[in-house]
């Protein structure tokens, strides 16, 4: 019988988002958005940094030189959706689809 500690393990890791193929994770962090958890994937692909945002690619073309900069950039971006999503009470799904237009 499995104990609670692995299944619960087992629970986050299959709902852990997996970076598409050539995409290598550099970094992962959770913020909390409007009170729901939102997953930062930064990945490195082909010599450049990739993010994803729950798991949609939030760079498409246009990524970064490197984390150092995928980083700085993207701290301004987390504060724009935590702030959109206090004040305006608007959903992280919102939120993403209204910057990937």
């Amino acid at each position: 019988m499995k104990t609670w500690k692995s299944i619960s393990e087992e629970l986050n890791e299959a709902k852990k988002f997996k970076l598409p193929s050539g995409h290598k994770e550099l970094k992962r962090e959770t913020e909390k958005v409007n009170g729901k958890p939102v997953d930062i994937v930064y990945s490195q692909v082909k010599g450049k940094v990739a993010v994803f945002v729950d798991g949609r690619d939030f760079t498409g073309t246009e990524k970064y030189k490197d984390l150092k900069t995928a980083e700085k950039e993207f701290k301004d971006i987390k504060q724009i959706m935590k702030n959109m999503g206090e004040e305006l009470d608007i959903s992280i799904e919102e939120i993403i689809n209204e910057i990937n237009i």
